[in-house]
């Protein structure tokens, strides 16, 4: 067991002196003259900004940029909307953490962090290597307390929703108009419904129309507008599900509540009513962002059980 710490205890210090090494060998060549803290961090402020520090428990609003010393980005803020992360919460790597302490609100500097404070020996599948030093380009915005922050995080998820309305709101009127021209060089006969999807039947069925709670037994075969298969080879199948039950998309559920028994026809969906934002790219099928689809239908029974 002694032998087995000492290996171990001989590795750590092996990794620790080869990110050290690697990264002072990396400055010297480049002959970047950096400050340094007790725990290895280099750095180079280039403004200092104003107020305090940030301190364990602060919010702290940051633009970065992280690479690895050989210039590679494999991480950093999106463009419109800076990070926050509480410090000493354990939410970003040790030298992340312990480098936005150097800073104050609108303060800038770069941070060249040894391994053992960002990944260590596990490094990040397919962006960092194991024992990597990095490099960190941060820009501090502000300091928040958890009031500062909650305010913030409230206005954000207002600001989010309002978007996310109106781009919903915008993808239904381009799929109201898109079926609309699709329908009227296809199936001028189809009924348009208030939730923006269309039906035509082609061949009447006999019997009542399905209704939630039934067992159906469809065959169907689906496509984008501009009649590309959404399945690959194209063909046609059959499925069977309870209306109603949520186990198909909702412009299923509600069109085939006009077809009954032995019915065939179309079902023109919004997207919305479909897959929504959601692309599929899986196995034979392929289905882009917001489509609107069509679907041939013919159902062959309807059942009580």
């Amino acid at each position: 067991m002694k032998k087995i710490l000492l290996l171990l205890l001989s590795n750590i210090l092996v990794s620790f002196s080869f990110s050290q090494t690697d990264l002072s060998q990396f400055l010297k060549e480049n002959k970047i003259k950096t400050r340094e803290t007790e725990e290895g961090i280099h750095y180079v402020l280039h403004e200092k900004g104003v107020g305090v520090y940030p301190e364990k428990g602060d919010y702290v609003m940051v633009r970065f940029k992280a690479s690895l010393l050989n210039g590679v980005v494999f991480d950093q803020s999106n463009k419109g909307e800076p990070f926050i992360f509480q410090v000493g919460n354990r939410e970003v790597i040790r030298g992340f953490d312990k480098a936005v302490r150097l800073l104050k609100a609108g303060g800038k500097g770069t941070f060249y962090i040894p391994s053992e404070l960002g990944y260590r020996q596990q490094g990040v599948r397919d962006r960092v290597p194991p024992n990597s030093p990095l490099k960190y380009e941060i820009e501090l915005v502000q300091i928040m307390d958890y009031e500062a922050y909650d305010q913030y995080m409230r206005r954000l998820d207002e600001r989010e929703r309002r978007e996310y309305e109106y781009e919903q709101a915008r993808i239904a009127q381009r799929d109201r108009q898109l079926i609309q021209d699709y329908i009227r060089e296809h199936h001028p006969n189809a009924v348009t419904l208030p939730s923006g999807m269309s039906y035509a039947i082609i061949a009447e069925g006999t019997g009542p129309k399905a209704k939630k709670g039934q067992r159906l037994k469809v065959m169907y075969e689906g496509f984008l507008l501009d009649g590309t298969p959404i399945e690959n080879p194209s063909s046609k199948k059959n499925y069977e599900f309870y209306l109603g039950t949520g186990s198909v998309m909702p412009g299923w559920e509600e069109g085939l509540q006009h077809f009954n028994k032995g019915a065939e026809g179309w079902l023109i969906i919004p997207s919305q009513m479909a897959y929504g934002a959601m692309a599929i790219k899986e196995d034979n099928i392929d289905i882009p962002a917001n489509a609107v689809l069509v679907f041939w239908v013919k159902v062959l029974e309807i059942l009580d059980h």
